[in-house]
């Protein structure tokens, strides 16, 4: 779920105040990296990337909420050179991954108002169109809203292990959590109860995306804070978060490491995923005080 409703509707107030006084890894070689830019302007049908996979010099996009069921594929310059339709609902598609298999996982578990009794994630094979359907729901989840433990909204997902990992976001502020919850389920077509693995405390962000190197053993994570200045003035921090030092993939009892993304005007980063051993592609959404972004940023070692 996005700032842009909001900023709209703050944008117009503030007008009409002042007229009345933004895994597995290697797909690209280190020696290589230096021929993908350091930004990428995405096509226009790209309106608000929410889950990113990179497969060499293509990358692997789908919307948030209010699209359809689409997978979009671009260059290395931001053009699309395919769109695949899935043969499945578009709910709230939060996060993409893919196997071993270059099997792609679309999440839709987008969970704002804690209201769904159950999740979606999608298997797609992109070879032959096969398209499959894992469907979950956590412990306690009865669709009651967000204040009853168990109606989790996740926009970060991850493939590694034959799991599929979810860092959940909790709201910002509420009832005095800033949890991150590690549940999983089985990367296979079935119905499945998600399976807590640990949380972790995460002090003024929350969780937007995330990708897992299982060659190095590191995750990353987008996530940022909101929050009003002088009552009217919204701005944001972004976040990218490593964290690396864990086993038996038990990400988050590992080495947490922190680099600003942005601060200031309201944005928030949702796509993350790695490009090589040394260099990743993070993507905001945009909103009507700051344009949509892709950037390239340096891995920590």
């Amino acid at each position: 779920m996005k700032f842009s409703h909001f900023l709209a509707g703050w944008s117009l107030s503030l007008l009409l105040c002042t007229c009345a006084s933004a895994k597995l890894v290697p797909r690209s070689t280190g020696s290589s990296a230096h021929l993908f830019p350091s930004k990428i302007k995405l096509d226009p049908e790209i309106r608000e990337a929410s889950g990113l996979v990179i497969d060499g010099e293509r990358f692997i996009w789908h919307n948030d909420s209010g699209d359809g069921p689409y997978l979009y594929v671009t260059n290395t310059r931001g053009e699309v050179i395919r769109k695949d339709t899935l043969p499945v609902p578009a709910s709230d598609y939060e996060d993409l991954t893919r196997d071993a298999a270059g099997r792609l996982y679309v999440a839709d578990t987008g969970n704002n108002r804690g209201q769904r009794k159950g999740m979606q994630i999608y298997r797609y094979d992109p070879k032959n169109g096969e398209t499959a359907t894992i469907n979950f729901h956590y412990p306690g989840q009865n669709g009651g809203g967000r204040q009853e433990t168990g109606n989790y909204d996740c926009e970060a997902v991850a493939y590694a292990s034959g799991y599929l990992h979810l860092f959940t976001k909790d709201q910002l502020n509420k009832h005095g959590r800033d949890n991150i919850y590690h549940f999983r389920v089985p990367a296979a077509p079935g119905d499945y109860e998600a399976e807590l693995i640990d949380s972790l405390h995460l002090p003024r962000r929350v969780v937007t995306a995330a990708a897992i190197d299982t060659v190095r053993n590191q995750l990353v994570m987008t996530a940022y804070t909101f929050k009003m200045q002088l009552g009217i003035i919204p701005t944001s921090a972004a976040s990218l978060i490593t964290i690396d030092g864990y086993e038996n993939d038990r990400y988050l009892t590992g080495k947490l490491h922190r680099q600003n993304l942005s601060w200031g005007p309201p944005t928030q980063y949702e796509a993350v995923d790695f490009l090589d051993e040394n260099w990743l592609y993070v993507a905001s959404e945009g909103t009507v005080v700051r344009p949509r972004a892709v950037a390239k940023k340096k891995r920590r070692r």
